[in-house]
C-alpha cells in the first residue's frame, strides 16, 4: 500500500475529531469537552484540530450538525420504506426512536447534543432547524398536523426517558407504541392509505 492510500482525508480527520468530542462530552459532561481534551486523545496536532474547528463554538456546531445529520439520515431511511406519503416522516420519526435498539453510543450522542446546547444555547436553533426540516412534509390539515405533533412528542419523550433512564420501557412496551401506527390510528388510513 502506498503512502497516498493510507493518508487520512480531511473528512476522516473532521469525523475523528467530532467522534472524540462526543465521547468526551458523554464521559465528562459539557465542561470537559475542550479543544485541549479532544486533541489530547487524538493522534494529530492541535493545529490539525484548529484547521477544522478554530474554536470551541465551531466544534460544538460541528457536533450538533453531525448529530442532526445522523438523525435525519435514520429517519429518512425509515420514511423511504413507508408507501403512504401522508405523514410519512412523523411515522418514521417515531419508528426510528422506538425500533432502533439504543446503544451506549446512542446515549453518548444524545448526551453530547444536550451538553453542546447547555454550553452554547445559540446551538439550539441549529438542532431545531434540522428537526423542522424533517417535519416539512407533515400534513397541512389540522387533524394530520395534530397527529404528527403527537407522534413526534411521543418519540421525543421516549428518547429523553431512554437518555436519562427515567422509565424502564420494555421491548414489548416499545412495540406497543408502534400500534399507534396501525391502520385506523394516527396518520394512517383514517386519512389515507394504510402505513403498514
Amino acid at each position: 500500500m502506498d503512502a497516498q492510500s493510507t493518508r487520512r482525508t480531511p473528512e476522516d480527520t473532521r469525523r475523528q475529531i467530532i467522534d472524540m468530542a462526543i465521547e468526551i462530552a458523554a464521559d465528562q459532561g459539557a465542561m470537559g469537552m475542550t479543544l485541549d481534551a479532544v486533541v489530547a486523545r487524538l493522534p494529530f496536532s492541535k493545529g490539525a484540530l484548529l484547521h477544522h474547528f478554530p474554536n470551541k463554538l465551531a466544534l460544538l456546531e460541528g457536533v450538533i450538525d453531525h448529530l442532526a445529520s445522523e438523525m435525519t439520515t435514520a429517519v429518512l431511511a425509515e420514511a423511504a420504506r413507508d408507501p403512504n406519503p401522508y405523514g410519512r416522516n412523523a411515522r418514521a420519526y417515531l419508528r426510528t426512536i422506538v425500533s432502533e435498539p439504543a446503544t451506549e453510543r446512542d446515549f453518548s450522542i444524545g448526551r453530547a447534543a444536550l451538553a453542546a446546547c447547555a454550553i452554547e444555547p445559540l446551538l439550539i436553533p441549529r438542532w431545531r432547524a434540522a428537526m423542522r426540516t424533517l417535519a416539512a412534509d407533515d400534513p397541512e390539515d389540522l387533524a394530520g398536523k395534530d397527529d404528527a405533533l403527537m407522534l413526534r412528542l411521543i418519540a421525543d419523550g421516549l428518547w429523553m426517558s431512554d437518555l436519562f433512564g427515567t422509565h424502564e420501557v420494555s421491548p414489548e412496551q416499545r412495540k406497543a407504541l408502534l400500534s399507534l401506527l396501525t391502520p385506523g390510528s394516527l396518520l394512517t388510513d383514517a386519512y389515507g392509505e394504510g402505513a403498514e
